[in-house]
């Protein structure tokens, strides 16, 4: 580790970047990467709702199928006219088959569980329920319907709200920090990087001097490589030294305008 205490030297000599010499607190505004994190949490905000009600109906509209086929669906015999593999995740097995309803032939096929497709042989028969007044709609008897529960509109809704409100509150956070905080400079004591299935995380850890005495610790995403002991300029809490961030930030900067 680097030590930084007794840095009064450090203080002393560090110049920090002139739009952060105004006094605090800062104006400052959203950066381009700020402005698709908040315009992203406001879209899936506004959708949420109509989503999470969209997924209910559906979810409820398959309840009210299954209980239909259930309460008014005619048993059939139907004979297994094919049997293949289609080419993907888990490659789905799906049998066509062919039935007799009220005097018309109806076609279809049906994506299958392996256990059932496995049963099957070409010119076998498969029992078969359909509804008399639209035959187009027909299940295979004894089949489990994977029907949408109507908590998934809910979760899918709440999940939606809930990261809508983290991606504000992560905004406002660095907006607080940048506002009220006070610029200090910091030592790099640690660069690490290690590769991921999403390419190579680097991070680094650094020590900064307090004005008031003492040091403070952070650790921080690095977009590039750092060496230990190199200076970098942080913004930190003076209430909380331990919140801190390396200068600049990616969701806010100073207003120049201001």
């Amino acid at each position: 580790m680097v030590a930084v205490r007794a840095s009064s030297d450090l203080l002393r000599r560090f110049a920090p970047p002139r739009e952060l010499t105004r006094s605090a607190p800062r104006d400052v505004r959203l950066t381009g990467g700020g402005l698709t994190l908040m315009t992203i949490a406001w879209l899936l905000a506004v959708a949420a709702l109509p989503i999470g009600a969209l997924l209910v109906r559906e979810a409820r509209r398959q309840s009210a199928a299954d209980t239909t086929m259930a309460t008014r669906g005619v048993n059939a015999s139907a004979v297994i006219d094919r049997l293949w593999r289609k080419s993907g995740d888990g490659n789905p097995r799906y049998a066509a088959l062919y039935f007799d309803a009220g005097g018309a032939r109806i076609y279809g096929e049906r994506q299958m569980r392996q256990s059932a497709w496995e049963r099957l042989k070409v010119g076998s028969t498969v029992a078969v329920r359909y509804l008399p007044d639209n035959p187009q709609q027909w299940t295979i008897a004894g089949e489990r319907q994977d029907g949408m529960p109507i908590a998934v509109g809910f979760v899918v809704a709440g999940i939606m709200i809930g990261t809508a409100l983290l991606c504000g509150a992560v905004v406002r956070s660095q907006r607080s920090l940048l506002m009220d905080g006070r610029v200090a400079p910091a030592v790099v004591t640690l660069f690490r990087a290690h590769k991921g299935q999403h390419g190579t995380h680097r991070e680094i850890r650094y020590e900064l001097p307090l004005l008031g005495g003492g040091v403070a610790t952070g650790k921080a995403s690095a977009s590039k490589g750092a060496a230990v002991g190199d200076t970098i300029c942080v913004v930190y809490d003076p209430d909380r030294p331990s919140r801190s961030r390396p200068y600049p930030f990616p969701l806010v900067k100073p207003d120049s305008d201001s």
